[in-house]
């Protein structure tokens, strides 16, 4: 191993290196993902700050790769010039076709304008469809067919070049061919996607400022569980809930968490799953005005506090703005599916998802445990009813033939 030189300090048992160049102020941070060499400025001169600023970085990148995230971002514009640069390439060699010249086009008076200081993963629907607008503007008048053709076309070849360069994954590319109509589902998450932001949180909680900061993004990670494991209103619902508010109820040999509510459609009593009471005791293991007591305890006695509090005390209403911003961290911001930005409601479109496609619940169950009427719920999640009971709909098992 070669010696480090003085201007040189090594982290994370020796994953990532800090270098401070001659001439400049700020630290450099240097570390491996996978077999691909990363380099980046810290941005801070003093050595703890961009100790914490470097070991961020280096976390977000593993996460991604374990992921399958792109590690590193590219504005649009580089890789349409990248793109562009190869037609031109094509067309001297006489290897490229005349609708070239076109996309270049495109690329010059269209895409770059504006797409070019985005990052090229981070184009979506909405983006897409502001792109639409502003280009009708700029031509005066509704766009031709043939147009949006040879300009989604352009798109694509572009998205291709940031696939080969690994600045994005296929998943977060666009479709372009729509019609700009919405669609009423709503934004909830996969299996897959709820199973990734769990794991996320779990690094994510490990990155934040000592404190309050920390503090709130423990909260956060078990109040993202609870309103997912019982369907319960965020805000109107969940902030109102004391521990006097839970009780335990025995049902056929099985006990159950329950829990009193009162928001949008009045009081009722939901089940919370059993995963659910895991977070709960966690709230409570943290909370220092109640450490004394066991959680049992805690229930039994019906104390007159609120659950979703920090450990001091402190009622916090400021969940919402840190999981947009946990969302964003995690790529997980936008709903492909609906392409409408994800918030903590979608936790309740979650649970309801999972309700139906894999505990197969009853829809008048569903009605009952999360407030909401029949019609709602047909409304909302008509595309999963019939998938919950697809085996019996197909008539049971397939025959082999």
């Amino acid at each position: 191993m070669s010696n480090l030189s003085p201007n040189s300090v090594q982290i994370v048992e020796g994953d990532i290196t800090l270098t401070k160049r001659l001439g400049s102020n700020a630290w450099q941070a240097r570390y491996k993902i996978g077999n691909k060499w990363m380099r980046l400025t810290t941005g801070h001169d003093d050595l703890d700050k961009a100790k914490k600023a470097a070991k961020d970085a280096y976390l977000r990148a593993k996460f991604r790769e374990e992921e399958g995230l792109p590690i590193v971002n590219k504005r649009f514009d580089a890789v349409a010039r990248l793109t562009k640069n190869k037609l031109i390439a094509a067309l001297a060699a006489n290897e490229g076709k005349v609708i070239y010249k076109d996309y270049i086009t495109a690329i010059d008076r269209y895409l770059i304008p504006f797409f070019g200081n985005y990052d090229i993963s981070s184009l979506n629907y909405s983006l897409i469809k502001q792109f639409a607008e502003w280009r009708d503007k700029k031509l005066g008048r509704k766009t031709k067919a043939s147009t949006i053709n040879t300009h989604n076309t352009t798109l694509n070849r572009v998205f291709e070049e940031g696939l080969m360069y690994g600045y994005l994954v296929k998943s977060q590319i666009p479709l372009l061919q729509n019609k700009g109509l919405k669609s009423e589902r709503r934004p909830n998450f996969t299996l897959d996607e709820y199973k990734q932001l769990g794991r996320y949180m779990r690094h994510w909680i490990n990155v934040g400022k000592e404190g309050k900061s920390t503090e709130m993004r423990y909260l956060l990670r078990d109040y993202v569980h609870i309103l997912a494991n019982t369907g319960m209103r965020h805000g109107t619902e969940a902030y109102g809930i004391k521990w006097k508010h839970l009780s335990w109820h025995m049902n056929e040999g099985t006990r159950v968490l329950m829990i009193s509510v009162d928001g949008k459609t009045g009081q009722r009593e939901l089940v919370a799953r059993h995963s659910a009471i895991r977070y709960l005791q966690r709230i409570h293991s943290r909370a220092n005005d109640l450490k004394h007591l066991s959680f049992e305890e805690v229930i039994k006695l019906g104390i007159n506090e609120y659950v979703f509090r920090l450990a001091d005390g402190t009622k916090t209403i400021n969940l919402a703005h840190t999981f947009t911003a946990l969302l964003k961290s995690a790529d997980l911001l936008i709903d492909r599916r609906t392409d409408t930005n994800r918030s903590l409601y979608s936790l309740r479109h979650t649970y309801a998802t999972f309700a139906l496609l894999y505990n197969k619940t009853p829809i008048f169950d569903l009605e009952m445990q999360m407030g909401t009427s029949v019609e709602m719920i047909r409304k909302h999640y008509s595309h999963l009813t019939t998938r919950s009971v697809a085996k019996q709909l197909a008539g049971g098992v397939q025959r082999k033939r």
